[in-house]
């Protein structure tokens, strides 16, 4: 009877030892996932805040080189424009599930400072604003990302 109560007593400890170790490594495994989202979901929108900067920053170099872009280089950087601004309202409704309250807010901010620029139809003045305001962005997407991400 006692080397079965001893028996007994080591595969309830081994049992006990085999659970809690599954539900340490998946609780660990879940933690990596998550982290892992949150990654692609801030590189994804550094990215795309990144891919913004193209208008400003065509039409800037087009007036400094005294160029005009043509009716489809415009139509082609509009339409990318649009593409990325709905990319951003994007992460600022569904990104919230992995972004931190910091970054919507960062993107809140941009969306209003690019809202405002060039409020005394000044075509240059608009785009230095936005061009400041996208740079403004990113920089500030970048640290809080690695902020967030502990890197």
């Amino acid at each position: 009877m006692e080397i079965f109560l001893k028996i007994l007593a080591g595969v309830a400890i081994a049992g006990l030892s085999s659970l809690f170790t599954v539900y340490l490594s998946l609780a660990k495994f879940r933690t990596e996932k998550w982290w892992e989202k949150k990654a692609d979901a801030y590189s994804n929108l550094v990215g795309v805040i990144h891919d913004a900067k193209a208008f400003a920053e065509e039409n800037l170099e087009a007036e400094h080189k005294q160029l005009e872009l043509t009716p489809e280089e415009d139509k082609v950087l509009r339409e990318y424009s649009k593409k990325t601004e709905l990319k951003i309202y994007r992460a600022m409704d569904a990104g919230s599930f992995y972004l931190s309250d910091e970054a919507i807010a960062c993107l809140k901010l941009y969306k209003k400072e690019c809202s405002e620029a060039g409020r005394d139809n000044n075509w240059l003045g608009y785009l230095a604003e936005d061009l400041k305001a996208t740079d403004k962005c990113l920089k500030s997407m970048i640290r809080i990302a690695k902020n967030d991400l502990q890197i």
